[in-house]
């Protein structure tokens, strides 16, 4: 019988398998595809392509041992693909212990949820107790909801705890990017922004090198994590806060709105919406199905892997030449332009991945331009709000990313289901356009005074 521990890691093949290999197949598998070790005790999982099938190989105290078993009725739900190929111990159990994959889908909204909470209430709670504070007790907050994670087995329990970590994470990207946005002049605003969101990305890439570097430490992987959380601590104790508005406020301001509502803001400047939501659909969209589409056409599980890799170092890599270029013409136009240049990129996506060395140049240019249309919607709802109004901007840009992250890897996967992979391309280019019209239609309005 075979046995999940806490102790083992586990590996996904995400290469459609062959069911009839055993023993020597699954192992050669193992050793020249996942360039992993058969004997190391670790769990290595095989899914044929009609998913109703799953084969696990692992080293049993004396031999190797595989274990199989086939459906009846319904399908093996793949994680989504991200930069690490290790599946979480989660997933797999919630699986094993013949949970839908309707159960993973509410463990993830339950952050989703809890972060839009946050988001909402960010602005009033900075205005009452102040931004350094409340950041202080985010971080806090946050580090305690992980930490608990690892002393607690219960469904309900680990739900409502990904709930309080999504309150407690979105006011410090609400406060955080308002603070950022306010501390530069317009003049060099977009260059600033993007050093911003140019660290924000590194640190997505370096995310998944500490989920593998916990992961050999499974009885202590959430206190490690929560201890990183902490040492944000220091930084923000060290920030001031910015002194309370008094008269000629505004005119120090030049003249941005610092009143202006949730509704206002959607409506005198939606392109910071559509931007996010554009970019949040984009990462997430190619976060779990680019790998898949690359797997389709032939390649190995660690080059399609690698493919997103490739986009977010685009992202990242770019994005001080895009805050320059905004600083140097003006945002609304690059806004527009990095718009139409992403509508010309994504059809030509399936005449790329045929061309080895073109393909990764083109993921590079594509993740950039993607990363683009984000970090000025930054800069947007810097040069055109400031104070409460600016914190509002900063919380629709964070609220539109939870439901865009949600809603549109969701819709992706039920086109793809019906049309196949090549319409994750279609999917991503009617957000384009519809982010190119927005802006379009946005910038014809007369800014209001």
């Amino acid at each position: 019988m075979l046995a999940l521990y806490d102790n083992r890691r586990y590996f996904l093949y995400r290469v459609a398998t062959d069911m009839r290999k055993s023993f020597d197949g699954l192992s050669g598998l193992v050793k020249l595809e996942m360039k992993q070790h058969a004997l190391s005790g670790d769990v290595f999982i095989f899914i044929n392509r009609r998913r109703n099938q799953v084969k696990l190989l692992c080293w049993d105290k004396d031999g190797l041992a595989v274990y199989h078993k086939r459906l009846e009725k319904g399908t093996f739900e793949l994680p989504a693909a991200g930069t690490a190929s290790v599946v979480t111990l989660t997933a797999l159990q919630l699986t094993a212990r013949g949970l839908g994959p309707e159960v993973v889908g509410w463990m993830a909204a339950a952050a989703a949820a809890g972060g839009m909470a946050g988001t909402l209430a960010s602005p009033r709670a900075t205005i009452r107790f102040g931004r350094r504070r409340v950041m202080l007790w985010c971080v806090a907050v946050a580090a305690a909801s992980v930490i608990s994670l690892q002393y607690v087995d219960s469904l309900w329990g680990w739900a409502a705890l990904r709930a309080v970590f999504g309150v407690s994470m979105a006011p410090l990207f609400v406060i955080g990017e308002a603070w950022i946005n306010s501390l530069p002049g317009d003049a060099v605003r977009g260059r600033v922004v993007a050093i911003y969101t140019t660290s924000f990305t590194l640190c997505q890439v370096l995310g998944p090198v500490l989920t593998d570097a916990v992961a050999h430490a499974p009885l202590h992987a959430f206190l490690i994590c929560g201890a990183v959380f902490l040492l944000g601590i220091p930084g923000i104790a060290l920030a001031r806060d910015p002194p309370a508005p008094g008269p000629g406020y505004r005119e120090a301001m030049g003249g941005k709105n610092a009143a202006a509502s949730w509704l206002t803001i959607v409506r005198i400047a939606p392109a910071i919406v559509a931007g996010a939501a554009l970019f949040a659909a984009f990462d997430n969209i190619m976060l779990s199905f680019l790998p898949l589409l690359a797997l389709e056409h032939g390649f190995s599980q660690s080059r399609a892997l690698a493919a997103v890799v490739v986009v977010f170092i685009g992202d990242a890599t770019l994005q001080f030449a895009a805050g320059w270029l905004a600083d140097r013409f003006g945002h609304a136009r690059v806004h527009r332009t990095a718009g139409m240049i992403l509508c010309g990129l994504l059809p030509l996506l399936p005449l790329m991945i045929a061309v080895p060395g073109v393909w990764e140049l083109y993921l590079f240019v594509l993740g950039g331009v993607a990363g683009s249309v984000y970090t000025l919607s930054m800069v947007s709802s810097g040069e055109r709000f400031s104070g409460a109004a600016l914190l509002r901007a900063s919380g629709l840009i964070a609220f539109t990313w939870s439901l865009a992250s949600s809603i549109g890897p969701a819709a992706t996967g039920i086109v793809v289901q019906h049309l196949g992979g090549q319409a994750m391309t279609t999917v991503l280019w009617i957000m384009a356009l519809g982010f190119v019209l927005v802006e379009r239609l946005g910038s014809r309005r007369p800014r209001p005074i």
